[in-house]
């Protein structure tokens, strides 16, 4: 396959998004209970499953679901991860079963992968391919590539805070949702999946709802990655936004230069509340 990336487009390409993905991958199993996969599959199956995690970054949803897998070679699954960004790879794969590819969500994928997977992962990248005609179509590449019998998941942020939030939380979702906008995509995507699904033929569709939690809790050390994941996404996102012309924003561009301290003094707080809702989306191909 080409590693061609003279199109990588990432917006949020900087030096601490690997750090940002890693703690956010925290919170967000956190919020699913522990689990990474909703879809029931047996990853102890023989022969072994072939499960492929698009838009993977440096694998870490990967290696952590590699440590639910057993350690016999013989049924061991393999892993294949993609990603546009081809700096972000470990530069030790771990075993011999995991592989990286660099691959654009939106050109074509590799006609030897078509019901070549018993599992599609894809994670907070629903907005990659753009508007919803180009979401739906990879979606029913992802469809293409699984084997009968095979599922597809989709993790994906909702655009929703709850009403206890504070103001600068609040302010943040307001500046991803204009950010998401701004590149020709939408958070509304997320809530169109399920249907994608069912009209692509996939059946036992289900929908969840998780509400992760970046603010105060029980568990100080998950609070504290919780809150460091937090402000790395406001640190990224936020300049981009302010990069926007303010006739693209929802909000004036001197709040948006304000929210960034704001929400350092809100996270800092004896009592913080902060909170993110993901849909997780599971469909299986019909045998």
């Amino acid at each position: 396959m080409s590693d061609d990336t003279s199109d990588n487009q990432y917006v949020l390409r900087n030096e601490n998004e690997l750090t940002r993905q890693h703690l956010q991958h925290a919170v967000i199993k956190d919020a699913m209970g522990g689990q990474l996969l909703f879809a029931p599959l047996d990853l102890h199956s023989s022969p072994p499953l072939r499960i492929l995690d698009s838009c993977t970054a440096d694998g870490t949803w990967i290696r952590d679901l590699q440590t639910s897998t057993p350690s016999t070679v013989e049924q061991q699954p393999v892993f294949v991860g993609t990603d546009i960004e081809k700096s972000y790879f470990p530069a030790q794969p771990w075993g011999n079963n995991t592989q990286y590819q660099v691959q654009n969500v939106t050109k074509p994928w590799p006609k030897e992968w078509i019901n070549g997977f018993d599992i599609v992962h894809q994670r907070l990248a629903l907005s990659c391919p753009g508007d919803g005609v180009a979401t739906k179509s990879l979606i029913a590449n992802y469809a293409e590539m699984l084997k009968p019998g095979g599922w597809i998941q989709i993790v994906e942020l909702a655009d929703w805070t709850s009403e206890n939030d504070g103001p600068a939380w609040r302010d943040m979702m307001i500046c991803l949702s204009d950010m998401i906008r701004c590149i020709g995509s939408s958070l509304e995507h997320v809530h169109r999946v399920k249907g994608w699904f069912e009209e692509l033929g996939l059946v036992d569709v289900e929908e969840r709802v998780v509400v992760a939690n970046y603010g105060t809790r029980e568990d100080k050390q998950l609070e504290a990655v919780g809150k460091e994941a937090a402000l790395l996404t406001a640190r990224g996102i936020l300049p981009v936004v302010a990069s926007f012309p303010q006739e693209s924003l929802t909000l004036p561009k001197e709040r948006v230069h304000q929210i960034k301290s704001e929400l350092e003094k809100e996270l800092g707080g004896t009592v913080s509340s902060a909170h993110w809702r993901y849909k997780v989306v599971c469909g299986r191909k019909p045998t």
